[in-house]
């Protein structure tokens, strides 16, 4: 069940000492099982495997009942609002790049000493702890990982004389450009959502782009401070691949527009055979290569470009947190480590972030591509300690990659605003 709002007596305690649990999450084990709330952010759709996972740990352990609660999409801010109240769910599902926002307020309960005590299975091959550590401390333990890789139709490929997918960038506008010029064209080569929103996934593929040609938007120098990674030659020539792409018919004009990965223009391209190749993250290929198999169409996924060169590509997915209120924190430590094991991820269809879990995961051969990718891909925490949101960052590139495939600014003066806008978040 969720905490209970507080008393006015139990807030005034709060107030003074907010660090202190200051309200319940169910009943005293004296007088009945333990009552503890699991949020998770991804869509039901996606979840019915964890869900039989909360429905085996609460069968094996009658004096620990878990609720798993469902608040989609992502939303951070209430969760931060809802325990600053005394409130809010005992297990929280955290995105990497979230869990130094809700660790610097202490809205976390530090995992230091349960960790000592009692570690989890695999604690010592934990992917993104760099993501889940804040001043010296443990907030957040790494739970799902997950990265983009190159899904692709070797039909398609093949079609147009291709033998292998791509192993580099420029071999990826190559073979896109042959393949969508490949016939009547009907087939596109690469697509991939172009729009400019601050959420628009292109987000990933121009950082691995840059990551894989040695530049990186902002990093900490020598002497511990923060600038850009990055030059304007550079990010001209990462704005002109993009365009590029564009312009030679290699992606479809209407992909400016479309601003995730998961769009049905894309997916369902990918799916009826009108896209050769995308980049997707492992729960959202899984359900979409048995669609495509209904269609007649084979789907695999490969490494992205450079994508086992180390920090080429991301390190994502999700961390489990525990809420400083809940009034059980042994109890909801107890199930962490349970969602941290093997046992979850029989049935949990997510790619675990321990080492040790994973390699225990029965991955089809169509998904090797995540598990070979995963240990050289390194999160987005390296653009985290600047004081900056990743999410400044994420707005002024989007906006003006955009800018320049609508045609509204050339290259090289939006590589300029970009340099602008990343010098502006890192000052403020």
């Amino acid at each position: 069940m969720k905490l209970p709002k507080p008393t006015l007596a139990a807030l005034a305690l709060c107030l003074v000492a907010p660090l202190t649990a200051c309200s319940g999450s169910g009943s005293d084990s004296s007088s009945g099982p333990v009552k503890l709330v699991l949020r998770q952010f991804d869509p039901e759709s996606e979840t019915k495997g964890l869900a039989a996972a909360i429905h085996t740990w609460n069968e094996r352990h009658p004096h620990i009942q878990v609720e798993l609660e469902t608040l989609s999409p992502n939303n951070v801010q209430q969760f931060a609002r809802e325990a600053n109240s005394g409130s809010g769910p005992d297990i929280d599902q955290i995105g990497y790049s979230d869990v130094q926002f809700l660790a610097r307020p202490r809205i976390l309960l530090p995992l230091d000493s349960y960790l000592d005590k009692d570690p989890p299975t695999g604690a010592s091959g934990l992917l993104a702890t760099d993501a889940t550590r804040f001043e010296g401390k443990t907030w957040a333990m790494p739970w799902t990982a997950d990265t983009m890789a190159l899904v692709h139709n070797p039909k398609a490929l093949a079609d147009a004389g291709i033998t292998h997918p791509p192993t580099t960038w420029e071999e990826l506008a190559a073979d896109a450009k042959r393949i969508s010029a490949h016939g009547s064209g009907a087939t596109k080569g690469f697509c991939f959502p172009g729009s400019g929103s601050v959420t628009s996934a292109q987000w990933f593929a121009i950082n691995y782009f840059l990551w894989s040609h040695g530049s990186t938007l902002v990093k900490k120098d020598a002497d511990g401070n923060w600038t850009t990674g990055v030059s304007r030659r550079q990010l001209t020539r990462a704005i002109d691949y993009f365009d590029g792409l564009f312009r030679s018919g290699a992606t479809p004009a209407g992909n400016k527009a479309v601003q995730d990965y998961s769009d049905p223009t894309i997916v369902n391209g990918l799916a009826r055979g009108s896209c050769a190749m995308s980049y997707l993250p492992p729960s959202t290929f899984a359900p979409l290569r048995q669609q495509a198999k209904k269609s007649g169409t084979e789907l695999r996924a490969a490494v992205m470009p450079e994508g086992l060169k180390t920090g080429a590509t991301h390190l994502g997915g999700r961390a489990l947190g525990i809420n400083r209120n809940t009034a059980h924190p042994g109890a909801a430590w107890k199930v962490v480590k349970y969602l941290m094991s093997a046992t979850t991820f029989k049935t949990y269809d997510q790619l675990p972030a321990s080492k040790a879990t994973l390699a225990t995961v029965d991955v089809p051969a169509s998904q090797k591509a995540y598990t070979d990718q995963l240990p050289h891909a390194r999160s987005f925490g390296r653009y985290l300690g600047s004081g900056a949101t990743i999410t400044s960052f994420q707005e002024v590139v989007d906006q003006n990659f955009s800018a320049v495939y609508s045609g509204q600014r050339s290259s090289e003066d939006a590589a300029g605003t970009i340099l602008d806008g990343l010098d502006q978040a890192l000052e403020d």
